[in-house]
């Protein structure tokens, strides 16, 4: 029986795999490195996720009916704001921006507890949130 015995000299074996792990982990980025996050316009219907503006959000205004909230996200990154409703199953959540109120987005709780809808363009504009609970009725924010 034949047998074959290699031997890497020099660094060690040890070096030379932490140098091509090192290698590869620097040359390659990662899509939240890559990515920018969208602004303004660019962000409408946009998942705050797909335009990198769920990280730093925060809420401009919220309302709560019947043990429900609806929150008015934003993003001051992103110039872009959207709707999160904490409630029953069935609680629906829209917003719309004051330039075309008509072009909202909606989201549906429809498991757990929670759900976000899709960014609006906020850029020297204001947004405002809606819920409609099943059975009690709708809330909105103030236009922030």
């Amino acid at each position: 029986m034949l047998v074959a015995k290699h031997r890497i000299t020099g660094f060690g074996f040890g070096a030379l795999v932490a140098a091509f792990v090192l290698a590869f982990t620097v040359a390659v980025p990662t899509s939240a490195q890559a990515a920018a996050p969208c602004k303004g316009p660019q962000c409408n219907g946009l998942l705050p996720e797909q335009g990198g503006c769920a990280d730093g959000a925060g809420t401009l205004d919220s309302r709560t009916l019947a043990g429900a909230t609806v929150l008015l996200r934003y993003n001051a990154t992103c110039r872009a704001a959207w709707v999160k409703v904490v409630g029953p199953v069935g609680t629906i959540g829209t917003v719309a921006n004051t330039a075309n109120p008509q072009n909202t987005y909606q989201t549906r709780i429809d498991r757990g507890s929670d759900a976000h809808s899709q960014m609006v363009n906020d850029m020297g504009i204001r947004a405002a949130a809606c819920m409609t609970v099943p059975g009690a009725g709708t809330v909105c924010t103030d236009w922030k």
